[in-house]
C-alpha cells in the first residue's frame, strides 16, 4: 500500500480541497482556455515533494485524512478511485475559505472482506500538506487589443466578482498562431494596472486573455478571449537604423548592383517564422518581405528600384529578434547608372575589403562595396 504525503499547490478552487497521494493541492478554477502558467514564489516554496511508497498493503481501496495530525480518521468521500497509487485525487468540503489547515492522509486496504472492518490494513499517515481555501476572483472584462509597430496594446476591466482576497494584479496571455504550429505565451504582468503593452512577432497572430491573481498568490478566473489579431510586418523607420549585425552576400557577389537590377542578400538572429521587411534607403522604400526560417535565417533577392539615384544607398532588413526587440541588419550597397562594378567584391562572411588603386581609374569610394553597421538600442 502506498502511504501519501503532500504539499498544496497554491492555485486552487475552494471550498473544495483536492489532493493526491503525491500532491495534495487546491483544485484550481475550471478555466476555458488552460493557459502554461509559471509558478509563483510562494506555491514554489510550500511545494515539498514528499511521495511515499508502503509495500505493506497489497492495493489501496480507499483513502482517510485527518486534519488532527491522524488522531480523528475521516473517510474520503469522493470516490477517487485508484490507478497506479499516485493518481488518486481527495476532495474535502465543507472547508473555511482564508482558513489554514494541515492535513495527513493514508490508504486502507480492505482485506478479504470489504463489508467487514476488522480485516482492514491501514497504511502509515502522510507527512501533513498546508494550504488556504478560498474564493477565486471573477474574470477580468473582455481584453480590447490594439497592434503597434511590433507590439501589442492591451486593456481590459476589473473583475466585478470579488475573491477571499484582494486583487494584486494580471497575468496577460495569448494563444499564438505562427502559421505552422502554436500555443500559449505570457505577455506581460502588472500589479494592479489595466493595461499594459508587449513585445510581439510580426506576421504571428494572437489571441488575448487575462486573469488576475489576488493577495495570497491564488490565481482567478480567465477572461473571455480577444478576437485574433494579425500583427504586421514592421513599419521601417524615417532614417537608417542603427545596425544590429550586418548583412552578407553570396560568396563571391558585389555590392554593386545597377538601378533596375537585383541582388540577393543573407539575413540571421531574427525570431523563427517572423516577418522580415526589406527596405533601401536614403529615403526608405519597402522592397519585399520575408519569413525568417527555423534558424531565423532568411536569403532573399531583391530588386533595386529603377529610378534610384547613382550612389551609396543603405539596404536593411527589419524585423525583430527571440526577445521580441527589434533588429536592423544593414548593407550598403553602390548603385551605379551603368551596372559596371564599381566596388570590392565581398565574401559571404561580410569581412571589410578594400580595393587598390589602379592607374586610369577614379579613385573608389570608401565604403563602396563595404557592410556598415551599429547596434540600436532596444525598443521599451
Amino acid at each position: 500500500m502506498r502511504s501519501v504525503s503532500w504539499p498544496p499547490a497554491r492555485s486552487g478552487f475552494p471550498p473544495h480541497w483536492s489532493a493526491s497521494p503525491a500532491w495534495p493541492r487546491l483544485r484550481p478554477p475550471a478555466r476555458r482556455h488552460p493557459p502554461s502558467r509559471p509558478s509563483r514564489g510562494r506555491r514554489v516554496a510550500r511545494a515539498l515533494p514528499l511521495r511515499g511508497y508502503d509495500a505493506a498493503l497489497p492495493a489501496v481501496d480507499r483513502w482517510q485524512y485527518s486534519f488532527d495530525a491522524g488522531v480523528t480518521p475521516l473517510d474520503d468521500a469522493s470516490d477517487p478511485g485508484y490507478t497506479n497509487g499516485f493518481d488518486a485525487a481527495l476532495l474535502i468540503e465543507g472547508l473555511i475559505n482564508g482558513d489554514d489547515y494541515s492535513v495527513v492522509v493514508r490508504g486502507v486496504s480492505e482485506g478479504l472482506d470489504a463489508n467487514d472492518p476488522a480485516d482492514d490494513e491501514f497504511g502509515a499517515w502522510s507527512a501533513a500538506g498546508t494550504g488556504t481555501p478560498f474564493l477565486p476572483v471573477g474574470a477580468p472584462g473582455t481584453p480590447t487589443v490594439v497592434v503597434g509597430n511590433g507590439t501589442l496594446d492591451v486593456s481590459w476591466t476589473a473583475p466585478t466578482q470579488p475573491g477571499t482576497f484582494d486583487v494584486a494584479g494580471y497575468d496577460v496571455m495569448a494563444y499564438v498562431d505562427t502559421g505552422d504550429n502554436g500555443g500559449p505565451v505570457d505577455l506581460c504582468t502588472t500589479t494592479g494596472a489595466l493595461t499594459c503593452s508587449a513585445k510581439v512577432t510580426p506576421g504571428w497572430k494572437y489571441t488575448v486573455l487575462v486573469s488576475a491573481y489576488d493577495a495570497d498568490d491564488n490565481w482567478g478566473y480567465e477572461s473571455e478571449a480577444s478576437a485574433q489579431v494579425t500583427v504586421p510586418a514592421l513599419t521601417v523607420p524615417a532614417t537608417v537604423p542603427t545596425k544590429s549585425a550586418d548583412l552578407t552576400l553570396p560568396a563571391g557577389a558585389t555590392s554593386t548592383v545597377a538601378a533596375g537590377k537585383t541582388i540577393t542578400v543573407n539575413g540571421s538572429g531574427y525570431q523563427p517564422g517572423s516577418t522580415v521587411t526589406l527596405a533601401i534607403y536614403s529615403t526608405p522604400q519597402v522592397l519585399t518581405t520575408v519569413v525568417a526560417d527555423a534558424s531565423g535565417n532568411f536569403t532573399v533577392t531583391v530588386t533595386v528600384p529603377a529610378g534610384l539615384a547613382a550612389g551609396d544607398h543603405t539596404l536593411v532588413a527589419a524585423g525583430v529578434d527571440n526577445a521580441g526587440n527589434p533588429r536592423y541588419v544593414n548593407l550598403v550597397v553602390t548603385v551605379s547608372a551603368s551596372g559596371a562594378a564599381t566596388g570590392a567584391k565581398l565574401a559571404a562572411t561580410g569581412a571589410d575589403v578594400t580595393v587598390p588603386a589602379i592607374a586610369g581609374l577614379s579613385v573608389l569610394a570608401l565604403g563602396g562595396g563595404l557592410i556598415v553597421a551599429a547596434r540600436r538600442r532596444n525598443a521599451a
